[in-house]
């Protein structure tokens, strides 16, 4: 009972520090292009995120098999021990990037602490290779360069020049109505009835009275804030069931179903990204390329899209290299002085660092734990 409360805590700790590293992708744009403030943007993240983590509930289910038993071969996947290993391999590495403001993959860390903790325990032979090749490392290998270059084609080719869309603002203008009702004697009231309407302005030319324009947005800024709505969301329901599979036999152990498991990731992952989720937001919003709104809306929309297909083919890709990817190929629209390389290279290192780093640990813990 013990090991699996443990095991449950640390699998909490997991997604505490999945929001914390991973909530900034959703939102970075936003932040970067000055649309929203960071604590704006990672409010905004965290509320969309909490929504795809329950959805995971229902629509993920494939993904929460493959990260549970899929990608081992041998009865030690059934050990208490072994989501144990995965969860502090996988806990250790994504909080240490949290802190130093790196964005690192989840799903790669975990991949990596199943590996190590599988080949500590059944040998090179405990791993499932070919479907941990064939639906997670390709995946996470092609995900950024895809994302890239189709970030810099849509800004290319849809926004090569200002488009007519960004002229244009959805306004809440006030036009009141005026009626004259008599009182008799040639009295007359005026009745003025406020309405609200929704009103689509072309900014260059003067569509709305002195006074009348009581709040508005531009389309494509609209646009930005929906797409990177659509990213969270797809975040929250890719990388929920990765971390959720974690503590399912620990869950069972304490009488616990599988909605509450949800919930629980779902409120540890939030409160992550709005305590701790600045400092890996403010590395894809500042130091990888600076984005004007219309570069931040390709690479948000590319990033969304992306994402969202994945997370419902059951392809575990990350969020960070595909965020991270879709920015660099929009910022390339400035040509390549626009990216700072230095930045992206310590990015890329930090990817390759991960797998091996989180498979050390959570073999070490496996191997500890063998031993009392």
């Amino acid at each position: 009972m013990m090991l699996a409360l443990f095991t449950m805590l640390c699998a909490a700790g997991v997604a505490w520090a999945n929001g914390a590293n991973d909530v900034s992708k959703g939102v970075a744009t936003l932040v970067g292009s000055r649309l929203a403030s960071y604590r704006q943007g990672l409010t905004w993240g965290v509320i969309w995120t909490g929504a795809g983590a329950l959805a995971a509930l229902a629509f993920s289910t494939a993904l929460l098999r493959t990260f549970s038993t899929g990608l081992v071969n041998g009865a030690f996947a059934d050990d208490p021990l072994f989501p144990l290993s995965v969860a502090i391999g996988a806990f250790a590495w994504v909080l240490l990037a949290s802190r130093t403001g790196l964005p690192v993959s989840t799903t790669h860390a975990l991949t990596g602490a199943i590996v190590g903790a599988a080949i500590a325990a059944g040998g090179i032979n405990g791993v499932t290779w070919a479907l941990t090749v064939g639906t997670v490392a390709i995946p996470l290998a092609l995900s950024p360069v895809l994302a890239g270059a189709l970030s810099y084609l849509l800004h290319a080719t849809a926004f090569r020049r200002r488009p007519a869309l960004a002229r244009y603002c959805v306004c809440v203008a006030n036009r009141p109505t005026v009626s004259l009702s008599d009182l008799g004697g040639g009295a007359t009231a005026v009745l003025r009835a406020v309405s609200l309407p929704l009103v689509l302005v072309d900014e260059t030319q003067a569509c709305l009275q002195e006074g009348e324009r009581l709040a508005g947005v531009r389309v494509t800024d609209a646009a930005h804030w929906g797409t990177s709505a659509v990213l969270s969301f797809a975040r929250g329901l890719n990388d929920t069931p990765k971390i959720v599979a974690l503590g399912m036999a620990s869950a069972a152990v304490v009488g616990l179903g599988v909605a509450p498991v949800y919930v629980v990731g779902a409120v540890a992952m939030a409160a992550g990204g709005m305590l701790a989720g600045r400092r890996v937001t403010r590395t894809l919003a500042e130091r990888v390329t600076d984005v004007d709104p219309l570069e931040g809306l390709a690479a948000s929309a590319v990033a969304s899209l992306l994402v969202l297909i994945a997370a419902f083919a059951a392809l575990p890709v990350s969020t960070t290299h595909v965020a991270t990817g879709a920015l660099v190929g929009a910022g390339l629209r400035g040509g390549a002085g626009a990216i700072r390389w230095n930045t992206v290279a310590g990015l890329v290192a930090a990817w390759f660092v991960t797998l091996p780093v989180s498979a050390g640990v959570s073999a070490a813990v496996w191997w500890l734990g063998a031993q009392i």
